[in-house]
């Protein structure tokens, strides 16, 4: 059996179907993001990883559920307040700070393209919301306590 070079023709094709086949997984993969009923557009989306984890941008949720977030650079540390709660916690550390208290987060705290990511229970703590991940309609929905909007998942 001899090998033959694949002509240019196939190398493009095939270079093209990859293109397009990796673009259309990289876009499939985006959870919407719905915020008290409003789908919410941040520059780093949430996403969910093999195993069902989630993970959400804390900067872009915080401002829309009321809540502030103020950064350390120098310490890497990051802090979340919401009325009386206060967060504190470090860039790939697993423990935190909630109202003094230490406390371990089931996942490190990272950075994507200038963003930080957080578990999505760190969210809920942190703010005091309600979040979940719908897996069939790929969609997270993050409500805060007392509202009811139309199309969203109740909290259990």
């Amino acid at each position: 059996m001899t090998y033959a070079v694949p002509r240019a023709r196939t190398v493009l094709l095939t270079c093209a179907l990859a293109a397009f086949a990796a673009l259309w997984l990289a876009l499939a993969q985006r959870p919407e993001l719905r915020v008290n009923g409003r789908v919410v557009n941040p520059r780093v989306a949430p996403f969910v990883t093999a195993d069902d984890h989630l993970y959400l941008p804390v900067r872009g949720i915080a401002r829309r559920v009321g809540g502030e977030v103020e950064l350390d650079s120098a310490k890497r540390e990051v802090i979340l307040l919401r009325g009386r709660t206060i967060v504190r916690f470090r860039i790939g550390d697993r423990f935190a700070n909630l109202n003094g208290r230490s406390i371990e987060l089931s996942r490190a705290p990272f950075v994507l393209h200038g963003r930080t990511m957080v578990d999505a229970g760190i969210i809920s703590r942190a703010f005091a919301v309600h979040v979940a991940y719908e897996k069939a309609k790929n969609r997270v929905d993050i409500l805060t306590p007392g509202l009811n909007f139309q199309g969203a998942v109740k909290p259990r």
